[in-house]
């Protein structure tokens, strides 16, 4: 894992990976934000994909999803289980808020 805070989007030395490039952001599939080098992926202003808007919203959404298919990856035989604070009792008794 790679990660990168910043007010800039150069590459550095993954431009020379080998990895897709649309005007110098990585591309990547919106289904899990993985670039053209399996198991490499790559969210925020960073990539490009068809109507990519750079809003912080649309990182953590980003990250939400690439989240999922790393979880996969790092462990293939796992139930994927999905909890919500609003609707989790088991989460909200964590949380201290029930």
């Amino acid at each position: 894992m790679l990660p990168f805070f910043g007010l800039t989007m150069k590459l550095g030395p993954i431009a020379d990976w080998g990895l897709n490039l649309h005007e110098n952001l990585l591309t990547v599939d919106t289904e899990k934000f993985e670039t053209s080098i399996p198991g490499v992926f790559a969210i925020g202003d960073i990539n490009w994909y068809p109507g990519k808007l750079k809003l912080i919203l649309s990182g953590f959404h980003e990250a939400a999803l690439m989240t999922q298919a790393v979880a996969r990856i790092a462990h293939p035989d796992q139930k994927m289980v999905f909890q919500y604070t609003t609707s989790s009792t088991s989460l909200q008794k964590k949380l201290g808020v029930q």
